[in-house]
């Protein structure tokens, strides 16, 4: 499996630094704690070489609708 070299969370993002990314499709899971009912829009998720970062790729995130 595929581990980050070093992960970054805080109440604003989640950063994750690999060694390495492979061609190919990988995934990456994080929990999302939502303490309010509503509709909630998420911003892009976005991929950037470190040392790079003119070369990106950005993933749009669907609307979350929270019920009470």
């Amino acid at each position: 499996t595929l581990r980050p070299a070093f992960e970054e969370r805080s109440y604003e993002h989640y950063r994750a630094y690999y060694h390495i990314a492979p061609r190919g499709s990988w995934v990456v899971e994080y929990t999302v704690r939502l303490n309010a009912a509503g509709d909630f829009v998420i911003p892009p998720t976005r991929v950037e070489a470190l040392y790079f970062p003119e070369a990106f790729g950005e993933l749009p995130n669907n609307p979350l609708r929270v019920d009470p």
